[in-house]
């Protein structure tokens, strides 16, 4: 018989109000690589609860060889509308992470074309990576579409990272 054990450290920075979610950061191996995930919105994931989109993220990761997944979004706000300082804070967030990351993936989703505040947020998030020299990748479906959502169907059980 074969044992095999995992750990999975979660770590969750929320405003003091806890209206907003900047980064959820999930660590199994620190050996391996390090990505950082973007996303429009923040979901429902905390510190011990997951949502689909968290686990496909960790899964898909794992099976890429990545060790550690830090998550950010586009807009944090959980709870309420967001603020100016708010929206400060997540970039600065954001910026740090990419500090920190070996691989940086934009997984907005296809619907942000078509919202005017995720295209600008988006943009200077990029712009913010082009300075820092970033690896950037985007996930890409199998007929070759790129630009997706990590809860897009044909992507769920595996990714395909491509550069931005």
């Amino acid at each position: 018989m074969k044992i095999k054990k995992g750990t999975i450290k979660t770590e969750v920075t929320y405003d003091y109000e806890m209206k907003n979610k900047y980064l959820i950061r999930k660590e199994w191996d620190k050996n391996k690589k390090k990505a950082l995930v973007i996303m429009k919105s923040a979901g429902q994931a905390d510190e011990i609860v997951q949502d689909q989109t968290t686990m496909y993220v960790v899964n898909n990761l794992s099976k890429l060889e990545y060790g550690v997944v830090e998550i950010v979004n586009l807009f944090p706000t959980i709870e309420g509308e967001e603020t100016k300082e708010s929206a400060v804070e997540n970039l600065k967030h954001i910026q740090q992470a990419i500090g920190r990351v070996d691989d940086v993936i934009i997984g907005v989703g296809k619907g942000v074309e078509k919202n005017k505040k995720a295209i600008e947020r988006l943009n200077i998030i990029l712009a913010i990576l082009l300075d820092k020299k970033a690896s950037i990748f985007q996930l890409e479906a199998n007929f070759g579409q790129k630009g997706f959502h990590p809860l897009y169907p044909a992507l769920k059980q595996r990714w395909k990272l491509v550069p931005y």
